[in-house]
């Protein structure tokens, strides 16, 4: 059985698209499944060596201007060209899974699976994890790339043996469910391993942490504001400010972190890309996360950051109207921004730190409640193809009398 794992965005150490792809080869290679990547065109040397990565893709998911009624049937071509002799280099897979498909990827693999009839078919599984315009919340703001979208998942549902996908939230689940012909459940995407961090030792001052890329949808400009108001309160707290600047649509912000470094000794501002064990451990140093992302992008989007936090039993500080924070508040883990601004943010990192014990408490229960299903799904999909005829045998199978389209049992 073959596997082929498609994201266009991955092209750098770090990040949940490179964590999606290495933890998605890791639990295939479990079930004896080889499953190599192509990512971007500018994936750089450690992602080719590491992810078994092919560069192929020069728009990434996040590239699309929307700026013209071209845009998308250009963006759709480029990518099903590179598609194309991607995949006469490697074969037709069994399985391809796309841990970040919009509707250009899912267009593209369409029209490149139905100019591969003489083979068999291969099935899809796929995450959702933004709305036909990953800037915007997915409400009448992007009505106008609806008609797109809806006209690609149906293309790819006609092309591949099947599709299963996932959303993240059940907000963004809602949403795409009017997007699609088939079922859409909601799972986190692939992520590092479930596992709760060891009991922190008591007596320390706490951590307050800030992690990941740096794009300005994640709110990291309002921590300009928000730290120097806890500061002036709390005479303990530290701040671990982590933002990878570079490749992301911040990098005239840089000024901006140059600030943070200059409010003292009790906050430390780095911009490396962290391998998945500095991640883990920075996770693991953390008493409280602050994802200040903002609402009218993350209204229905999930946060892989999020979900590392529930796996790991850590306090978090986002949004009100952020959906995938929504079990952290209900379940008593998460405290909410009232407004999202600066000063919103600092008034509810306050608040948390002064109930830090009973959050700690929730968090730490409910990271014992997660079950980790992702192996399941991957096993269900590789035995659903444990069967399948392979190669021209599987071509004859599917047009031999009885099986041709349009024919019934016993017509031939």
């Amino acid at each position: 059985m073959k596997a082929l794992i498609i994201d266009p965005a991955v092209h750098a150490l770090g990040g949940h698209h490179f964590t999606a792809v290495q933890r998605l080869q890791d639990e295939l290679a479990r079930r004896g499944v080889d499953a190599p990547c192509l990512g971007s065109a500018y994936a750089d040397r450690r992602v080719v060596e590491q992810l078994s990565c092919t560069p192929t893709f020069t728009r990434s998911v996040y590239g699309r201007s929307y700026a013209t009624s071209g845009d998308f049937s250009d963006s759709v071509e480029e990518t099903r060209r590179q598609l194309a002799e991607a995949m006469r280099r490697s074969g037709m897979p069994d399985l391809i899974i796309l841990p970040c498909c919009d509707q250009v990827s899912a267009m593209a693999l369409a029209r490149q699976l139905k100019r591969s009839w003489s083979r068999p078919r291969p099935r899809i599984l796929l995450w959702l994890l933004y709305g036909p315009h990953h800037l915007k919340t997915p409400d009448a703001a992007s009505a106008e790339l609806i008609g797109e979208a809806r006209a690609a998942f149906a293309e790819l549902a006609a092309n591949a043996a099947g599709v299963e996908a996932y959303c993240e939230t059940p907000a963004m689940a809602d949403f795409c469910r009017d997007l699609v012909p088939f079922e859409i459940g909601v799972v986190p995407g692939p992520g590092l391993p479930a596992r709760a961090r060891a009991i922190r030792a008591a007596g320390g001052p706490p951590v307050v942490s800030c992690i990941g890329f740096a794009n300005r949808a994640k709110g990291y400009r309002l921590l300009a504001q928000a730290l120097p108001h806890v500061l002036d309160r709390h005479r303990d707290v530290r701040f671990m400010i982590h933002g990878i600047v570079k490749g992301s649509d911040a990098e005239a912000d840089q000024p901006l972190f140059d600030r943070l470094t200059q409010l003292g000794g009790r906050v430390e501002v780095r911009h490396e890309a962290l391998t998945s064990d500095e991640y883990l451990a920075r996770l693991a140093e953390t008493d409280l996360l602050l994802l200040p992302y903002d609402p009218d992008v993350y209204r229905r989007r999930g946060s892989g950051v999020f979900t590392d936090a529930h796996h790991v039993g850590i306090p978090v500080v986002a949004p009100k109207d952020c959906a995938f924070a929504r079990p952290a508040f209900d379940d008593g883990w998460g405290v909410a921004m009232k407004d999202y601004d600066g000063k919103s943010l600092g008034i509810a990192v306050l608040e948390a730190l002064e109930r830090l014990a009973p959050l700690s408490a929730c968090a730490t229960e409910a990271a014992g409640r997660v079950r980790d299903v992702l192996g399941r799904i991957l096993s269900a999909s590789v035995e659903g193809l444990g069967g399948r005829p392979a190669g021209l045998v599987g071509l004859f199978r599917r047009f031999r009398p009885g099986n041709a389209p349009g024919s019934t049992p016993g017509s031939a």
